[in-house]
């Protein structure tokens, strides 16, 4: 019980992290000009999806029985990949 409490802490520290590059991302739309500014919103759009993605995935595995764990484990952790290689992706894009 106490591995899945841990396992489930550290997901959403990293999920926090991951909301706060996103909220950089957003920062920098705001200041971004013409056509910077509609491609940054354009792929944070696409990160809030994600991020919800994960956040739910994150609420069924904490709500999950032993039974059903690692399924929803596994899950979780690609909804949160996913969001971490499109975080990466834009922020590599935009530092330019």
């Amino acid at each position: 019980m106490e591995e899945k409490k841990t396992y489930l802490r550290k997901m959403a520290e990293r999920l926090e992290q991951l909301d706060a590059k996103v909220a950089e991302l957003k920062a920098k739309a705001a200041k971004a000009g013409g056509e910077a500014k509609g491609e940054i919103d354009k792929k944070a759009a696409e990160l809030t999806t994600k991020q919800q993605e994960a956040r739910q995935k994150l609420q069924e595995l904490k709500e999950s029985g032993a039974e059903k764990w690692d399924s929803l484990k596994g899950r979780a952790e690609k909804a949160q990949h996913n969001l971490e290689e499109a975080v990466a992706k834009i922020v590599a894009k935009f530092k330019k």
